[in-house]
Formats: structure tokens, C-alpha cells, sequence
């Protein structure tokens, strides 16, 4: 006698009153849940669609706040320049396997078809702030922006500072006054490229 064939398993999961499933926010893997929750306490627990590359989560753990400029702001016109500096030279753009570049991907934040001229505007504005300001900027902003998932040394201590602080539990190399002092520098061109841009009449 042939067995009775069986249907699907019943899957799992809370159902509404009609019986059918009840679709669960997609929260991402197992890492990206662990960093949310690693920066849930900030920014009014509104911080994990920032925390995806470092200069997020400087943002989120108040790192650029205090600056005379809004902390959003600073934060935005910094990932817009890492973006359009890997435009801008894709050609030094390290190898990272990816199936396609990232430069291709990268946004036009100008809002027009010009990405290296605004690229040369935004540069020419940091560099106002002093050699040592795009180097530290370039750190937050250029070097965060090609490997999002790593914070630099000094970035990672502040901000584990920043969360020790919140939390009352220090964790890893304690930051110094030279990380202090780093983070300060990266500031004045971020907050000279958000200047420079309003004193055009334009948008940062």
C-alpha cells in the first residue's frame, strides 16, 4: 500500500487572527544585532541605522558633538567626502574581493552629475583647517568609509571610552589625550567643509 504523501511543515511563528504568520523586522545577522545593541543606549536608542561604519559611530556615542555645528551634519558631509574621495581616486582603491567595487556604488552627493567637482570643493574647504585636520579627517572619514566594519586605533578607544563611560565597564586600550586631541583636528575640517558650504548659500 503506498504512504499517504505529506504536506509542508507548519512553520513556526506568531500568527495574526486570520492564522497566517506575522512578519518579524528583518534585524540582520547575528553581528549586526550585537552592534546595535552594543550602541542601543545612545542617541535615544535611535542609533543602530547609524552604527554601520565608524564615523556613525562616533556620531552615536557623541564624539562630534560640542563643535558649533549639529552633530548629524558633521557626520553626513564626512561619509559624503569618504565617498566621493573613492570616487574620486578608485584607482588607489584597495582590493577587497567584493564582487563589485565600491567606488561604483558610491553616491553622487552633489545632487548634480559633477562628483569631482564637488569632491574639489569640499577638499579645498578642509584643507583651510590645516594639514594636520585632513590627516586626521581622511582617518575618521576617508579610511572608514573603504572598511566600515573597522574602526582606526584612536577611533576605537574613544569610542569605547564613550560606551565605558555610558555603561560604567571600561573595555581595551584606554583612550589618550593625543586620541582627544586627533578627533579635535578631523572636527575643524568637517566643521570647515559644513561652513564653507553655507557661506556659498548651498547645502552642506
Amino acid at each position: 500500500m503506498a504512504q499517504a504523501r505529506r504536506g509542508r511543515p507548519r512553520k513556526t511563528g506568531a500568527r495574526n487572527s486570520k492564522g497566517r504568520l506575522i512578519a518579524l523586522p528583518d534585524r540582520g545577522n547575528d553581528v549586526v544585532q550585537a552592534r546595535a545593541a552594543r550602541f542601543a543606549r545612545f542617541q535615544d536608542g535611535k542609533a543602530d541605522q547609524q552604527v554601520t561604519d565608524q564615523i556613525g559611530r562616533a556620531w552615536a556615542t557623541g564624539l562630534l558633538e560640542g563643535h558649533g555645528c549639529d552633530a548629524a551634519i558633521l557626520r553626513d558631509i564626512g561619509r559624503r567626502y569618504g565617498s566621493l574621495y573613492w570616487h574620486e581616486f578608485a584607482a588607489m582603491a584597495p582590493n577587497t574581493g567584493a564582487l563589485e567595487r565600491r567606488d561604483r556604488a558610491a553616491a553622487n552627493d552633489s545632487g548634480e552629475d559633477r562628483a569631482g567637482e564637488y569632491f574639489r570643493t569640499l577638499d579645498t574647504l578642509a584643507r583651510t583647517a590645516g594639514r594636520d585636520a585632513v590627516a586626521a579627517m581622511h582617518s575618521l572619514c576617508v579610511d572608514g568609509w573603504w572598511f566600515p566594519d573597522t574602526d582606526q586605533p584612536w577611533v576605537a578607544r574613544l569610542i569605547n571610552k564613550a560606551i565605558g563611560d555610558a555603561s560604567g565597564c571600561t573595555r581595551g586600550e584606554p583612550a589618550n589625550v593625543g586620541d582627544r586631541v586627533k578627533l579635535n583636528a578631523a572636527l575643524e575640517a568637517l566643521v570647515a567643509m559644513v561652513e564653507g558650504r553655507r557661506r556659498d548659500g548651498t547645502r552642506p
